[in-house]
């Protein structure tokens, strides 16, 4: 016969089991739940705004549009010494290499960091390596680097005047979001900042700028810098083509070929006369010369740059260039 304390025996047991199923089934939910959290995208993020699917893309000519915005000759400018230009290059480098941890350990040395996002424009990974504090006038004006993530790095675009030559920042962005595999290397200081012209990067051999680029010459990636020119300068030109201190080769006459059939008058600098806007004492130039590297120095009058639908024809014209570099191997 069963009694009521057994009854109270068989009860105890059940009971104790419901329970620990229904704590059971709690967890679980509030583990899927953690999961899925806002924020929980991985990669490196600074200045983004998160969303329901992890930080939102980046806008990068806004971003380089903010950076530049503060940029004059009265703006402060430090010259960096052999072993803070080294370190910039070193994190470059590092970077190029997949090997972020590595980068991101050089650049603390000079208070530089590296970031990593999707780019909204071209909808691929990009790293930025920029001065730590985050600000437009950082008081040293050593510039920024931007890498491709998604492809073999193979190419650069060298913007050497910002401002200062209005607007070939913004021509940068396009031409480095147009094709794969290209490093954007961004003075960080107008032409004018530094005393006795130690901000001038184009000229100057002693600059972050500097020691970037020639790093990344040094590996055999292939460059075009891009300048501007007041019409006066050379009047009934557009642009003008040359390869500095280097032999003009295939890639100078594609890029004067593919400017000339977007409708712009090129002064071809390996036949003509162009002023004095051939690049031949430029120092980036003249490493390349050195190294056998191609590099192109393309000089744009006021409409290319400043002029949106121009500016989109001439960094489809650079793009094609720069596609001819991207299609190659590279060491």
């Amino acid at each position: 016969m069963e009694t009521r304390g057994s009854r109270r025996a068989l009860v105890l047991p059940v009971a104790a089991l419901l329970v620990l199923v229904v704590l059971a089934v709690a967890l679980t939910v509030a583990a899927r739940g953690s999961a899925g959290e806002p924020g929980a995208a991985s990669g490196t993020t600074a200045g983004v705004t998160g969303g329901p699917t992890g930080p939102a893309p980046v806008d990068l000519a806004a971003r380089v549009d903010a950076y530049t915005a503060g940029f004059g000759p009265a703006a402060p400018y430090a010259v960096p010494d052999a072993a803070q230009r080294q370190a910039v290059a070193d994190g470059v480098l590092r970077t190029l290499e997949g090997r972020p941890e590595q980068a991101g350990q050089a650049l603390a040395r000079v208070g530089y960091r590296l970031t990593e996002f999707t780019e909204a424009g071209s909808g691929r990974r990009v790293a930025e390596i920029a001065d730590g504090s985050g600000q437009s006038v950082d008081g040293r004006g050593w510039g920024r680097v931007y890498l491709d993530l998604a492809a073999k790095a193979s190419w650069t675009v060298q913007v050497p005047h910002p401002v200062s030559d209005s607007r070939t920042e913004l021509l940068g962005v396009d031409l480095f979001r147009s094709v794969p595999g290209g490093v954007l290397v961004l003075a960080g200081a107008h032409r004018k900042a530094g005393a006795d012209g130690s901000s001038d990067v184009a000229h100057r051999a002693d600059t972050v700028f500097a020691a970037v680029v020639e790093a990344l010459t040094a590996r055999g990636l292939p460059g075009i810098q891009v300048h501007g020119f007041d019409e006066d300068s050379l009047p009934g030109a557009d642009a003008v083509v040359s390869s500095g201190a280097g032999q003009a080769g295939a890639a100078a006459e594609l890029t004067a070929g593919g400017l000339g059939r977007a409708g712009f008058a090129v002064c071809r600098a390996w036949r003509e006369k162009c002023g004095q806007l051939q690049g031949a004492t430029n120092v980036e130039g003249r490493f390349a010369a050195g190294l056998g590297v191609p590099w192109l120095h393309v000089e744009l009058a006021s409409g290319l740059r400043t002029e949106p639908a121009r500016r989109a024809s001439v960094a489809a014209a650079l793009a094609a260039t720069a596609n001819s570099w991207s299609a190659g191997p590279t060491p």
